[in-house]
């Protein structure tokens, strides 16, 4: 796939490593050029140094000819916007914001508006951990509901990394990446060499309608 990443922080730039590593012809955009240091030495994908919410940026992201957008700055409006011109102006098919307020989440699904946030998601993982829960409640992303579990690793996977880790995924579940004991999560891609710890928790994912 061709995708374009808008934003290169830390969840940008490790999205746009993932992407490049599994493949997809992967272009991310900030407005800082220095943020680009983040990216991996791995990285085959290309960079603009642009302001996300203008259309001649977007358009040297490659924007017109790519399949999926994701917008992860750390501005909620800004995310919508670019989504917006993405899907409206571009017409490309698959945009995704990231959007740090649940109230705004909640508001921008309801016009069709695939969203993720992170805050939810954070809430839902420190519940689990503190209660001792085996479920994190579900996720709705656009028309797909997926399902968050997450599960102690056993004697023989600690110290493995979640590189290798991804290649043992069944036809159920997709190991999405490591809760740690601070809270903090690690996603998963086959190039990880983070290590498995023993008092880490691996959050699996599932999609159930």
């Amino acid at each position: 796939m061709n995708i374009l990443v808008v934003g290169c922080g830390k969840v940008g730039s490790q999205l746009s490593n993932i992407l490049s590593s599994m493949g997809h012809d992967t272009a991310v955009i900030d407005p800082d050029p220095a943020s680009f240091e983040r990216l991996s030495d791995d990285f085959r994908g290309y960079t603009v140094a642009g302001v996300p919410i203008d259309q001649t940026g977007l358009r040297r992201g490659g924007i017109e000819a790519c399949d999926a957008l994701a917008a992860v700055t750390e501005d909620d409006n800004t995310n919508v916007m670019v989504c917006q011109l993405a899907r409206e102006v571009f017409h490309v098919p698959r945009v995704l914001a990231r959007v740090f307020d649940p109230r705004r989440g909640d508001v921008f699904s309801q016009f069709g508006l695939p969203t993720v946030c992170p805050t939810n998601l954070s809430v839902d993982a420190i519940y689990a951990m503190l209660t001792g829960r085996d479920q994190i409640k579900n996720v709705y992303l656009d028309s797909a509901t997926v399902s968050f579990d997450t599960r102690q690793p056993d004697a023989k996977q600690v110290g493995m990394t979640l590189g290798a880790l991804c290649g043992a995924d069944d036809a159920h579940h997709v190991l999405f990446g490591l809760l740690h004991e601070d809270g903090n999560l690690t996603l998963a891609y086959a190039a990880s060499r983070q290590p498995v710890g023993p008092n880490d928790r691996l959050l699996y994912a599932r999609v159930i309608d």
